[in-house]
């Protein structure tokens, strides 16, 4: 997860994008509500939307030239602080949601990284019947079964109690597609659990702020091609209610500091950025304006 948000564009009091900046792919719809959307900023890797109706946020995929490629290098070195760290404090949270509704229940983990959480939960709860599927192949996890492959095309044979994905959907474009996929996946009455970065954040906005003042690191990073989609925490809710869900519980977090990719040359300057990460994130939890967001929803039983 890279640190330190509308880009500049549609809001008044962010400024407005100058003549210059116009792509001839003004007009995207929203992959939320389908709304005619405004170019907000032509970033170096993708070209960034707002919409005008849910406010989300997301990168033209035809404007981006070379899609992330998710090998064992993506774990293992560009985002080791990531999965290294994992994020224990929420594991609790959402085994805690997970033993109330089912003790016993039935998971798939979609887009499963490394296996942190599964691992977490078979820990915890051996009881529990656990798998996931992820697009690297990864080693075996006792008590888990693991599928490699794309969601989009895996036949899994089967539902489940509760569908979980973890920083996955800002990856994808089809982000409609894809909960419609996770849906399908969970039982009647089951439960699915998003994680996504929240664009209206204060890290975002901080980011936003800084690149207006002349340094574009923090908002280049948040920003890049590997994010295709920056959700706030109303176009979420507004994706996974349109598509037969109910939102029961957003869980406002941060990640670790730890966890945190620093865009610093040096060792003093990344000391500086985690010390202004560590001050904002004090300021998130107070506000609530917080970088990460989960969402607990149920399946409609219909």
């Amino acid at each position: 997860m890279a640190i330190f948000g509308a880009p500049l564009g549609h809001r008044r009091r962010e400024g407005r994008v100058s003549i210059t900046r116009l792509s001839s792919r003004a007009g995207l719809p929203c992959p939320v509500c389908n709304t005619r959307s405004e170019l907000a900023w032509r970033h170096p890797e993708a070209d960034l939307h707002r919409c005008p109706t849910c406010d989300h946020c997301f990168s033209d995929p035809a404007s981006i030239d070379q899609q992330e490629q998710y090998d064992p290098d993506y774990y293992q070195k560009t985002h080791r602080n990531w999965f290294n760290n994992p994020n224990v404090k929420l594991f609790f949270q959402l085994h805690d949601v997970i033993t109330a509704y089912n003790p016993h229940a039935s998971i798939l983990d979609v887009g499963c990284g490394n296996g942190n959480l599964l691992r977490y939960l078979h820990e915890r709860t051996p009881s529990m019947q656990l798998t996931g599927i992820d697009i690297c192949a990864l080693h075996t996890i006792a008590g888990v079964e693991l599928r490699q492959g794309n969601v989009f095309e895996i036949d899994v044979g089967r539902r489940f109690d509760v569908v979980i994905s973890l920083a996955v959907i800002e990856h994808v474009a089809d982000v409609r597609t894809f909960v419609q996929k996770l849906r399908h996946l969970a039982k009647a009455g089951g439960l699915v659990i998003l994680l996504t970065v929240n664009d209206r954040s204060l890290t975002y906005a901080a980011a936003r702020l800084l690149h207006r003042c002349g340094w574009s690191r923090p908002f280049h990073r948040l920003y890049s091609k590997h994010h295709v989609n920056h959700f706030n925490i109303g176009s979420l809710w507004r994706l996974l209610t349109s598509e037969g869900l109910v939102v029961l519980q957003t869980i406002r977090h941060q990640a670790s500091l730890a966890a945190i990719d620093v865009p610093a040359d040096n060792s003093l300057a990344a000391s500086v950025l985690r010390i202004s990460a560590w001050g904002l994130f004090q300021l998130e939890r107070l506000t609530g304006r917080t970088i990460l967001q989960t969402v607990i929803s149920r399946v409609t039983a219909s």
